[in-house]
């Protein structure tokens, strides 16, 4: 079977997955489904992630929460300020120059950048990250069964949306075996070029680690990867994108008036063990033994 390099791969959603999604999974390192979501279910992620954000900011208000500022020095990605929940689980993201306790329920939550730790707030997610389309599909493609190790809510407002440049999830992490963990990108939104949908370098996952320094984010060096072979991946509200967390993947700003939602959960199967940075830095490395994760970048230069 030939799979396509060039242009992304994007099926409705299958009751269940077949041996060629599982190959399409292990060499090209990504599945997308469109439909996943039915649109009452698109309507109550939608509803969940407002009223979270709502009740984020309110607790702020109260003085229950916390307005954290970024450190000094901080990269253009994490740069703004973040306002905590109570118990510092939960957090909602804001660009660079934005004031959130000046900014109207609505307003926050039509310009955050990310939340996360939003798992627990609201019955919807709390279902969400444990459907069989979901979790059980990625618990098939890594091979076993899966534990959710983090979620996010990733949001591109009209025009100011800011690029997540090109990285390997895994960059981020410290859990072996690398293999055992893998990504899910759920559209709530409309995801198109113009919007900042998911690119992607499919195949790539294959070459291992590769190394990762800090400019606006952490990102991997710009020698290591051919940007003209990406493949952008527009999803439709409802679909997701199931791919490996060694894989490169990007998402460029949003240049359009249109805004673009995304739910993240990431999964790690049952058998990964968090190790510290620098036995991570011994696996997560390139050919030449030289440690390729945003960690020990910072300590690398």
């Amino acid at each position: 079977m030939s799979l396509s390099l060039t242009r992304a791969i994007v099926e409705p959603c299958p009751a269940a997955l077949n041996d060629t999604h599982l190959q399409q999974y292990a060499e090209l390192g990504y599945l997308a489904f469109e439909g996943v979501l039915k649109a009452t279910e698109i309507d109550a992620a939608r509803s969940a992630l407002t009223d979270v954000a709502h009740r984020l900011m309110q607790a702020a208000r109260r003085g229950e929460g916390q307005v954290k500022l970024a450190p000094p020095g901080a990269t253009r990605n994490y740069a703004g300020p973040q306002v905590v929940a109570p118990g510092g689980d939960c957090a909602i993201h804001f660009e660079a120059g934005v004031e959130p306790l000046e900014l109207s329920d609505e307003e926050a939550e039509n310009r955050f950048r990310k939340l996360h730790g939003y798992e627990h707030e609201h019955p919807t997610f709390a279902a969400l990250v444990a459907d069989a389309r979901i979790q059980g599909f990625m618990s098939r493609l890594i091979g076993q069964q899966t534990v959710l190790k983090d979620v996010m809510a990733l949001s591109k407002p009209p025009f100011i949306g800011s690029e997540k440049p090109w990285h390997q999830d895994n960059a981020y992490f410290n859990y072996l075996p690398l293999e055992l963990v893998g990504t899910t990108w759920i559209a709530l939104d409309d995801a198109t070029v113009d919007n900042g949908c998911m690119h992607l370098l499919p195949g790539q996952h294959r070459r291992g680690a590769l190394r990762h320094h800090h400019t606006i984010d952490c990102e991997i060096l710009p020698d290591r990867i051919d940007t003209a072979r990406a493949v952008p991946v527009e999803l439709k509200a409802g679909g997701v994108l199931y791919f490996s967390a060694m894989l490169p993947h990007q998402t460029p700003p949003n240049s359009s008036p249109a805004r673009r939602r995304a739910l993240q959960f990431q999964y790690r199967g049952v058998d990964t063990v968090q190790v510290s940075k620098e036995e991570f830095g011994r696996a997560f490395a390139e050919a030449d033994g030289a440690a390729a994760s945003c960690a020990l970048a910072h300590e690398n230069g």
